[in-house]
């Protein structure tokens, strides 16, 4: 069973220390996928034929022989406010496309609806069944907000309790872009480049169906029916669940620049740059056989990767770690993985508390 040692500490640490923001990895995990120009996978690669650069300096790599065999912790994020009661119609085989996501290594799956705050509608559960019986009380939950990048934190957070010690990976639902997160973009943006976390994103086109949605209730105000009762709200999130608490923040601080301009990047398309961020993939849909393309082609990628891992060097200040990786016995391969991480420490802005 491998144990994860990566860590983001971004607590209040000591009366001294109060005000500094700490980012620690103690080790990356890149999972990467290798696909010839073609789009075959490429299998059988040994440790020895990975190089992996950090900031354009090689290091010790080391190659995770069986992925699988530590298990595989899913999260499925689906969004159930504003536009997305429409797309909840293609959903209809989501449950069958977990399992195939999960695979047939040891796996544990939760479900999560989301508006403005988190619904957890199955906890963590081996069973088949239990994410079949969690599906079934998706439903719209009446909400203008669309919190994603607060939600994708809550989820991180959930798979960070876990009492065990599998492959991590969110499966988020939702439209493109966020709405009404209150979370600290940067403290995210910097989490999400030092957890091993996968996000794979499957979002909808929110405009596209705004302008449905208007046209279908044009002549509204001409019908004497009265109005459908609205539809009831999944069940409260239990935030008296133990482990479920949230962790303290720290002060604002001084960003450096390159943080800032994620963030706005994740303002623009959260749900691709979620992904991103994670090493993970974003597709989009508009149909049902669209969606059901994309998670076929999850399920795919996420059962055939390398785990690749190394221990960076300690340093000081809070900044970005740029890395890449290659195989030089196929120069033309088309590799998909983590781009950067996060690690130092970062102190508040001066004056601010």
């Amino acid at each position: 069973m491998r144990v994860t040692t990566l860590a983001l500490a971004a607590t209040l640490l000591s009366a001294q220390d109060a005000e500094k923001f700490t980012v620690r990895s103690d080790l990356v995990f890149l999972p990467t996928r290798v696909q010839t120009n073609k789009g075959d996978t490429v299998y059988g690669l040994r440790q020895e034929q990975f190089i992996v650069e950090d900031n354009g300096v090689r290091q010790a790599v080391n190659v995770d022989e069986d992925p699988e065999s530590s298990g595989l912790s899913l999260v499925v994020l689906v969004q159930c406010s504003r536009s997305a009661e429409e797309e909840m119609k293609k959903l209809k085989g989501l449950g069958v496309m977990i399992d195939a996501i999960a695979g047939g290594a040891p796996h544990e799956v939760a479900i999560i609806a989301y508006g403005a705050e988190p619904y957890i509608l199955g906890d963590f559960s081996p069973r088949s069944v239990d994410t079949q019986i969690a599906l079934t009380k998706l439903r719209d939950c009446s909400s203008r907000f669309a919190a994603t990048i607060d939600n994708v934190d809550f989820a991180i957070h959930m798979l960070d309790r876990s009492r065990r010690h599998y492959r991590r990976a969110i499966l988020l639902i939702s439209e493109t872009r966020d709405h009404g997160s209150k979370a600290k973009l940067e403290e995210v943006v910097a989490e999400l480049g030092t957890t091993d976390t996968v996000i794979y994103s499957v979002a909808f086109a929110p405009m596209r169906n705004a302008v449905a949605e208007e046209m279908r209730h044009s002549m509204d105000a001409y019908k004497t029916a009265p109005p459908k009762k609205e539809a009831p709200k999944p069940p409260a999130l239990e935030d008296d669940k133990p482990g479920m608490v949230q962790i303290e923040r720290p002060p604002k601080m001084n960003w450096p620049p390159q943080l800032v301009l994620l963030v706005d990047a994740l303002k623009g398309n959260a749900a691709s740059e979620i992904a991103a961020l994670s090493g993970g993939e974003y597709l989009n849909f508009t149909t049902q056989k669209n969606f059901d393309a994309s998670l076929q082609r999850i399920a795919n990628q996420i059962h055939n990767y390398y785990l690749l891992s190394f221990k960076p060097t300690s340093v000081g200040e809070l900044k970005q770690h740029t890395l890449r990786v290659r195989v030089p016995d196929y120069p033309d391969a088309v590799i998909q993985t983590r781009k950067s991480y996060w690690a130092g420490i970062l102190e508040s802005a001066p004056g601010v508390r």
